[in-house]
């Protein structure tokens, strides 16, 4: 019987069929479902167990590396817990639009030096709540409804939360299957966007676009940055305001939960692995209570310079929704491979 149960268990993970529970985890275990809303058949929650503690296992190796300061960021369990690897992988689905079809607005560069040491548009109202986009695959409609938001601040004053939902529905190629920046960006240039209060997010996909009577938002055009210019990315974050940019998100990213993100398995550059979007917020050094807070040395990253990026995984995830990612560091995790924001 047992033989014949690991054999149903494949199609859960060969590596999960034999391995025994940790009984002591119990208590731990049933905090976390009761968390996170869990809920599992029995055959399910034996598998799902399995791959927490597996889990849990490599957040903790790695947290004692953090210790030792081996790491420069440490982990902590949160609601992807009792995803495979794959799992998550497969619900990173940023869609990169071809070359061709990226549009590059008149781009005038600024003396680098005399750019600001820091910035944080979130201490001068530019930047709404974090929010949790749950199971649907939708970072690339909160990205750009991000910048979309901030230059909507920038030019009338009032902070508006938009609908991410709109775009979800009514843009056609882009679902909670994937989007891209670019093409969320051309259906605000078409369509415009309303807002959230009208069109409200819903943690998955209408099979129906609904046309609410609302006003609605529409951008004149919008900026794709150089490839790979962290300057360029700094001078439009400074001058203009939260830039929506695609990164490469590894495993290790899911657990994230404070310090700088040096990773090495953050792909650099290449397009092809871009598969999760964020916002950026701001950029400098580091404040010194957030080296206190989180246990860190100075001397964890010399230059202590660092984009500071909004998520939408909820507050639960990373320093309260945000993760900081090392700047002028060979463009890490490709964080300005494909930035974008709007022009109204």
């Amino acid at each position: 019987m047992r033989r014949f149960l690991c054999l149903l268990s494949l199609c859960w993970g060969l590596s999960y069929c034999l391995s025994p529970k940790n009984e002591k985890l119990d208590a731990e275990w049933e905090a976390w479902k009761t968390t996170y809303g869990k809920n599992y058949s029995e055959k399910e929650e034996s598998f799902r167990r399995q791959v927490w503690e597996k889990n849990l296992k490599l957040i903790n190796d790695h947290n004692r590396l953090f210790k030792e300061g081996k790491k420069s960021y440490f982990m902590g369990m949160n609601q992807f817990g009792d995803m495979t690897d794959k799992e998550f992988e497969s619900r990173l689905n940023l869609r990169i639009a071809p070359v061709r079809t990226r549009r590059n607005y008149t781009f005038k560069r600024r003396i680098y030096y005399r750019l600001p040491k820091s910035v944080d548009w979130r201490t001068h109202g530019y930047v709404t709540p974090i929010r949790n986009q749950g199971e649907c695959g939708a970072c690339w409609a909160f990205s750009t409804i991000g910048s979309l938001e901030g230059q909507l601040f920038r030019k009338t004053g009032r902070l508006v939360e938009l609908s991410k939902q709109m775009l979800i529905d009514c843009s056609g190629y882009y679902t909670c299957m994937g989007g891209s920046l670019t093409g969320a960006l051309d259906f605000i240039r078409r369509y415009g966007v309303v807002s959230e209060r009208c069109y409200p997010y819903m943690n998955g996909q209408n099979w129906w676009c609904y046309r609410r009577q609302c006003p609605f938002v529409r951008i004149r055009d919008y900026v794709t940055l150089p490839s790979g210019d962290e300057r360029a990315l700094m001078q439009a974050v400074a001058t203009v305001g939260p830039v929506a940019v695609a990164i490469h998100a590894p495993p290790s990213f899911r657990y994230y939960q404070g310090g700088p993100y040096i990773e090495p398995r953050c792909r650099l550059s290449y397009m092809s692995n871009m598969n999760h979007a964020l916002l950026v917020v701001g950029y400098g050094p580091l404040e010194r209570s957030k080296y206190e807070e989180f246990g860190l040395q100075a001397y964890m990253h010399k230059d202590n310079k660092f984009w500071i990026a909004k998520n939408s995984w909820g507050e639960q995830w990373g320093d309260r929704g945000y993760i900081y990612i090392p700047k002028d560091r060979y463009n890490q995790c490709g964080i300005a491979s494909n930035a974008n924001y709007p022009i109204l």
